[in-house]
């Protein structure tokens, strides 16, 4: 039977499904342009920690990628539009959190509220992990919230015992305040910890979608307040302003009263729940579809900050030996020297699947040693315009490679220029001998971004 209840919940099992599947992909192809996305790709709360860097500095944090922006401006014109249908709908920490709850109900265990007066202090704490958070980042210039986020626990539960214990206050999060006490209180994270959930409640207040009250024919049953996962009282207004509602729709689909509770845009038409989430998914897709046809769906690293100041900051775990070399203008053979790797170690494999290699730990090797030899540190990557058609022929093909996150030899073949063209002189110069321009270029640049490699 199709009821609101069953799209709803297939449309949160699907998307967790989906996210669930892409972070096993990452482990087992890594990341890249030849990879799959990162959790950080695929994260709208990345693009709200990124965007101050890249408006003063046009460059990404490091691991962020272009999509987490994408996402992070659909999520809060969803939010402006229609109140947080995302984290009602959509967000798959928000439907393990949901989904734990479930399970609860069916092991026996009795719902939990906490004292008015707790939980209303409590509401305030996520308020204060955002600010930290943004204020570490921006200061920074890098995801700090990254070892303490859930999330990045949850897509890399595929990925073994190791990354436990290389982050485990993040999976002490997703274990202990995920789903450990959202067994006991419904979505516990949602309500009081999540700095995402922090930053849309400002747009839930400022949106003219709310869950309205017709007093004249409410019958007092307290069904509303007893279904709303978030702890509010539908019941006791006749309009639920709270920054806390995430427009799930059960207080208006648990009314036995027709009519008496429903979704109101700017206090005039009256939305079911169904057509409420329905229309944030047309939202949701329509933005990842134009960005996708735009070509601004890139879920791969570009320049980071940090890597236009310092190469080794570009060194990333879906690299092999020899990207890494490149990076670093170093010959794979001196990387391994400085890595402390044996010479028989695969070169052509990602990092992350080299048995005893951690990315962190060689880049840190590779600071060291150039810190030591500042002679051969290499120097700082300039960079590449935003535009790939503002991209000049003074940049050198490995420049222009590293600047957008892309393999130089897709470039190469995408633009149909020979395999052994020079990479380290300008992308002018090296069409000259060829005959070709540097529109050839630019063109393989932005079909390769656009179609995410």
């Amino acid at each position: 039977m199709f009821t609101w209840k069953r799209v709803r919940y297939g449309v949160m099992f699907g998307f967790l499904a989906y996210i669930t599947r892409v972070g096993y992909q990452h482990q087992v192809l890594g990341g890249g342009s030849s990879g799959a996305p990162t959790v950080d790709a695929l994260c709208p709360f990345g693009g709200l920690e990124g965007i101050y860097n890249f408006l003063s500095s046009g460059a990404w944090l490091r691991r962020l990628a272009p999509s987490a922006l994408v996402l992070f401006a659909a999520v809060t014109v969803m939010t402006l539009l229609l109140g947080r249908v995302f984290c009602g709908w959509i967000c798959p920490l928000g439907s393990i959190g949901e989904f734990s709850a479930l399970a609860s109900r069916k092991l026996g265990i009795k719902r939990k509220e906490l004292p008015p007066v707790l939980d209303g202090y409590l509401k305030l704490l996520k308020y204060v992990i955002l600010a930290v958070i943004l204020y570490y980042t921006w200061t920074l210039g890098t995801l700090a919230w990254r070892s303490y986020d859930p999330w990045m626990a949850w897509m890399h539960l595929s990925a073994g015992w190791q990354e436990v214990v290389d982050n485990p206050w993040a999976f002490a999060a997703l274990f202990g305040l995920v789903i450990g006490a959202g067994l006991f209180i419904e979505r516990f994270w949602c309500r009081y910890l999540c700095p995402l959930g922090a930053a849309l409640a400002v747009f839930q207040k400022l949106s003219p979608t709310k869950v309205v009250r017709n007093a004249d024919t409410c019958i007092s049953c307290g069904k509303c307040n007893r279904a709303c996962p978030m702890g509010l009282a539908p019941m006791s207004v006749e309009k639920v302003t709270a920054a806390y509602c995430i427009a799930c729709g059960r207080c208006t689909e648990s009314c036995p009263v027709e009519g008496t509770l429903a979704f109101s845009f700017a206090g005039r038409k009256a939305l079911s729940a169904l057509a409420l989430g329905l229309i944030g998914l047309l939202i949701f897709f329509g933005a990842y579809g134009t960005a996708k046809t735009a070509g601004y769906w890139q879920t791969f690293v570009s320049t980071s900050s940090e890597a236009l100041r310092d190469p080794v900051e570009g060194i990333f775990g879906w690299m092999t030996i020899d990207e890494a070399a490149r990076q670093v203008k170093l010959p794979p053979e001196k990387v391994l020297e400085i890595g402390r790797l044996p010479a028989g170690t695969p070169l052509d494999l990602p990092l992350k699947k080299i048995e005893g290699v951690n990315d962190e730990i060689l880049k840190e090797d590779h600071k060291a040693y150039f810190a030591a030899n500042p002679a051969q540190a290499p120097k700082p990557v300039r960079e590449v315009p935003a535009n790939p058609d503002e991209l000049k022929g003074n940049f050198t093909l490995e420049e222009t490679a590293s600047g957008y996150g892309l393999d130089a030899g897709k470039i190469l073949m995408e633009a149909g220029w020979p395999a052994d063209t020079p990479r380290d002189i300008s992308i002018k110069k090296a069409g000259e001998p060829l005959g070709r321009e540097p529109q050839d270029i630019r063109d393989a640049v932005k079909k390769l971004l656009k179609d995410g490699r």
